[in-house]
Formats: structure tokens, sequence, C-alpha cells
């Protein structure tokens, strides 16, 4: 993740902001499409085979991985126009898709190490060519397409691994449990993609309304804050969900106190020193479009993702079916209502993007808000216990 960060401030000092704002759009649309293309079925099998012998399930997940990579293409280039790119853009869905599954199977067998290396291992490999190339022709958007390309390919070997554990299995999953796995996984799907469109809904919707450039822009001066936060909460919530789904022991107080400490170190240093980091991160380039006022509206949605992404684990992790559902449809009433928001000021306010900011913070602090009294509503917490 840090190897990410760095290649984010590099890029975003050299890069054209067009193509600074299509590398950010590649970055969001890859992971979303990755949960598309799975429809959950990387969390539901580790739910699924943690209460059942495992089985042989390799000749049902890679068709369905390559066929639903091509029909998210085809959207994705509807929508955004990709061109000559968009054969590339099907292989970094495959493989990107390919790479969560196989980190899913490595958090059910407790290799978590192993499991992060897979699916962040790309990053550590897309630094080290950005820097390569960066010292010879530059880079552009074709470039940046290509280099994503070639740093799956390392994660993708862990797949001989897969496919020799499998090979030792003596029975294989039949499509009936096939189906059975997936219709399950299609839950986790559900909140997933509901979940990740309100993470990534104004990067979606700004170059879509206001253009690569603008996105570029809203990237540079929001991206340190947000993703700092974001990088935390994800690995926390990485070991939370297969912890809890294998009904392992979970010390609940321990995760509110480092979540606690993370808030306050974090927006303590960003409130103090995040002028002087932006500024040498970037060279000042993205000086003239950043004020007070957005920075703290900008820390604070970080801080809101963050806990966001605990809750969203925690709740994964724990409930049962029915409540999963019910979720779900929490998500959908906030998206929506966000989604509302969001439309109406850039479709009544004035052409400045920047003035979604508050929207975005407004949506976020109802969203944890909302979250907090559903799992309280589902008596979550004594559930938690019961199982300790």
């Amino acid at each position: 993740m840090l190897c990410s960060f760095i290649t984010t401030l590099h890029l975003g000092e050299v890069l054209p902001t067009e193509d600074f704002g299509f590398f950010n759009l590649l970055k969001r649309i890859i992971p979303m499409g990755a949960v598309i293309i799975l429809l959950g079925f990387d969390k539901s099998y580790i739910k699924y085979f943690s209460e059942r012998t495992q089985l042989k399930i390799f000749k049902f997940v890679f068709p369905m991985i390559l066929m639903n990579s091509f029909l998210i293409t085809i959207i994705f280039d509807n929508i955004y126009e990709f061109d000559e790119f968009a054969i590339s853009i099907y292989f970094c869905l495959a493989a990107f898709s390919s790479i969560i599954f196989l980190s899913s199977y490595a958090r059910f067998k407790n290799q978590y190490g192993i499991a992060q290396f897979i699916q962040a291992g790309y990053k550590v490999i897309f630094f080290i060519i950005v820097i390569y190339f960066f010292q010879n022709d530059g880079m552009y958007s074709i470039s940046i397409v290509n280099v994503y390309q070639l740093s799956f390919i390392i994660p993708l070997i862990y797949i001989l691994k897969y496919i020799f554990d499998e090979n030792s299995l003596e029975k294989s999953v039949s499509f009936k449990n096939f189906k059975e796995i997936l219709s399950y996984g299609f839950l986790f799907f559900l909140v997933n993609m509901f979940n990740l469109i309100i993470v990534n809904v104004e990067g979606l919707f700004i170059p879509y309304y206001y253009g690569q450039e603008a996105n570029g822009v809203y990237s540079g001066i929001s991206f340190i804050y947000i993703t700092v936060f974001v990088m935390v909460g994800t690995s926390v919530g990485y070991v939370i969900f297969p912890t809890l789904s294998k009904k392992e022991s979970f010390n609940i107080k321990r995760l509110s106190t480092f979540a606690f400490i993370v808030l306050v170190l974090l927006s303590f240093l960003f409130i103090i020193f995040g002028d002087l980091i932006n500024n040498l991160a970037f060279k000042g380039r993205f000086d003239n479009y950043r004020t007070f006022e957005l920075d703290m509206m900008f820390i604070s949605i970080g801080g809101l993702q963050f806990i966001n992404n605990l809750l969203h684990w925690f709740i994964l992790g724990l409930a049962n079916k029915n409540n999963i559902t019910k979720y779900l449809y929490t998500i959908i009433y906030v998206l929506f209502g966000y989604l509302i928001l969001i439309v109406s000021v850039a479709h009544f306010g004035t052409k400045n993007f920047a003035t979604i900011v508050p929207v975005v913070l407004i949506s976020w602090f109802i969203k944890i808000i909302i979250t907090l009294v559903f799992i309280k509503k589902i008596n979550l917490i004594n559930s938690l216990n019961s199982n300790n």
C-alpha cells in the first residue's frame, strides 16, 4: 500500500492532469469491476468452507471470471470510451479478479502474509516499473494500462500453488453446490458493490460530469488524507472478516481502542502538517486548489471511511444471512439518498466540482450513524460475546 501511495504521489507530480485523472479512474474501476466479476464468491468461499470439507472448485471459478470480465469490459468501454485500451482493460479485470479470489483462498488457509502480497504485491511491481519508465521515455495513458498488466503477472503465479492444493483434494464441488455458494456470494456481492459505489461515487461522477482534468485535481487534493485512512482500515478489515467468519476469538475492545488511536493520531498529523505534506508530495502542484476548509472536510471524510471499513467487515464477518440482507437494504437507502444529493448539487449548483465535497462529508457521516444504529438494533455485539 505504501508503494501505491508513493506511486500516486509521483504520478500526480509528473503526469499531465488529464492522464492523472485517467490513472485514478483505472484505480477505481478495476477493483469495482472485480467485485462485479466475482459476485461475492471470494467472500462466500471463506464462509461456506469454514463450516464444511473443502472441495475442488477451479473448473467453475475461473471460467466465470473470464466470462464476467468480458461483459464488464464492454460496459465500461461504453461508458468511458476506452477504445484502444479495451483489450488491456479486459486483461486487467480478469487478472485482478483472479488475484482477489486467490488472496481469499490464502486467508482461508490462514496465510495472511501471503494473502496480503497476492492482493497488494502488484502495487510494488507497479511502483518499480513506473520509476524505471520515468527515468527513460516518460509515461502517458497507454503506458499506465500496460504497466498495470505487467504488474498483475507475478501475483498470479500463486495460481500454481492453488491448483496444486486442489489436485490433492479427492472430491469436486457439484454444480448444485457451486450455485449454492454463488447464491450466498451474490448477497456479499450486492453488499460490497453498493458499499464500493458509496466509497467511489464522487470519483466516478466527477470525470463523467466535470471531465478528467477535474478528476485529476480532485484526486490530487484529496488523495493523501483519504488514502492513508483507507489503507489502515482495509488492512485491518482483511483480518477481521476471516477471523469472525471462522468464529475465532476476537477482542472488540482492542479494536475500538485501536480505531480511536488511529483517528486521533492521523487527524492531528494532517491538521498540523497537512499543508507541508501535500506541498512536498506534489511539489505544490495542487496548492492553488486547496483551502483549509477543503482539507478539513477531506480529513473528516478519510476518518469516516476508516470507521466504515471496520464496521463493514465486522458486520459481514459476524452477521448471519438474514442480517446481512438487512444490512444490504440499509446501504441501498444510504446510496439512494447520496446520489440524489450529489446529482442535485451538480445540476443546480456551480460548475465547480468542489461544491460536492460537503455533500460527500454529510453522506458519510449519515452512513456511519445509520450503520452503528443497525449494529445495535440486531444485537451484533451480544452475538460476538456469545461466540467468545
